[in-house]
């Protein structure tokens, strides 16, 4: 009996009460405003020969940080499957059948993962499009696979970009650089 009073009293204590309403403040402010988390969450969209297409992303920063490599140390390891972000899985959201790089892509929502190489990257559209991370990647789900060329730039880009351009997708992170073509015909 003495035990469980002893809890009670612990419990209505001023700062434990004041510990614990920081501690969800500070939780419910992370998670319900995608802005100020430490990847901040980003879209952009655009408009090919009448389709509206849409991709939504948190953009990571390098923070003097290791990115792509070969080994041990590197945030992003080459020839590993990556979420390509943070947090969620970045999406990408088409309301019309289009052609990626003269690969067809159907109406619909897609995950956006890759498998970051030195000399070639793959892009892969899963179906499975509403999901943290690449935890629960499935093989079985993606829909196309497209292969780019990264190109490699001089200046650092600190947060990870997607943006659409010149009817293409492109891709910037620290020096990394990569685009792939969007299109209504092959």
């Amino acid at each position: 009996m003495k035990k469980v009073l002893h809890f009670r009293t612990v419990l209505r204590s001023k700062s434990v009460v004041s510990l614990l309403t920081i501690a969800w403040i500070l939780v419910c402010s992370c998670s319900s405003n995608p802005q100020k988390r430490p990847s901040p969450l980003r879209t952009d969209t655009t408009r090919i020969a009448g389709t509206d297409l849409y991709i939504e992303f948190s953009s990571p920063a390098v923070k003097k940080r290791a990115i792509f490599g070969t080994g041990d140390g590197f945030l992003v390891p080459y020839d590993k499957l990556w979420r390509t972000g943070a947090n969620n899985a970045t999406y990408i959201k088409l309301s019309g059948d289009m052609f990626v790089d003269s690969m067809s892509l159907e109406s619909g929502s897609y995950a956006l993962f890759t498998i970051p190489g030195r000399d070639e990257w793959t892009l892969i559209f899963n179906r499975e499009w509403e999901q943290w991370g690449s935890y629960n990647y499935k093989d079985s789900l993606h829909v196309i696979r497209v292969k780019v060329k990264p190109r490699f730039a001089d200046q650092v880009q600190e947060r990870m970009l997607f943006y659409f351009a010149d009817d293409s997708l492109k891709f910037r992170w620290e020096k990394v650089r990569w685009a792939v073509p969007i299109s209504s015909q092959p």
